[in-house]
């Protein structure tokens, strides 16, 4: 079997991008700041607009073959002059049939390489159970530099969160 092919989705992906976040989202809602209930009242046409949102806003997906089976996003929530030096890793995703396969770490390399020409910092949050995603973000660069308490309420239950950064400058 050939390795999966990385690449930025378009538009056009809007249909596999939504099938594939939902799954994650409803099985791992501890995992992302969204959450299935709020993602399932998007339109189709929503997420295409998501996925064309350009450098700054963008979505790079796993496929095996024609489906998609992996995500990673990168966006710049803030355009100000004084925080625009700074990028979100957001929405890592691999499905569960298709783990073990170093398909994660390609998906996040593919956002740094992205992330590199645009922005001097790459932030993520992480649930601090999160041991294997923690460990890969870890290996690519990743320093913690805070922890949030409570970062999100999931049926009840809150999930902290490690924050972490790769610093593209080098200064530490």
């Amino acid at each position: 079997m050939d390795a999966p092919i990385i690449r930025l989705l378009r538009p056009d992906d809007a249909g596999a991008y939504r099938t594939l976040r939902l799954q994650a989202l409803r099985d791992h809602p501890e995992a992302f700041g969204a959450s299935y209930e709020d993602e399932v009242a998007r339109s189709l046409d929503m997420t295409a607009r998501r996925l064309d949102g350009g450098p700054l806003n963008c979505v790079f997906g796993a496929f095996a073959g024609d489906d998609l089976v992996g995500t990673a996003g990168f966006i710049v929530p803030d355009r100000s002059a004084k925080s625009r030096h700074k990028g979100l890793l957001v929405g890592v995703h691999v499905s569960p049939a298709h783990r073990g396969r170093a398909l994660g770490r390609r998906l996040v390399a593919a956002v740094i390489d992205h992330a590199r020409a645009h922005v001097v910092l790459l932030q993520a949050g992480v649930g601090v159970a999160n041991t294997p995603a923690l460990r890969l973000y870890e290996s690519l660069g990743f320093r913690q530099y805070g922890l949030e308490d409570k970062a999100l309420r999931v049926d009840g239950v809150f999930v902290d969160e490690a924050l972490i950064v790769l610093d593209f400058a080098g200064d530490t």
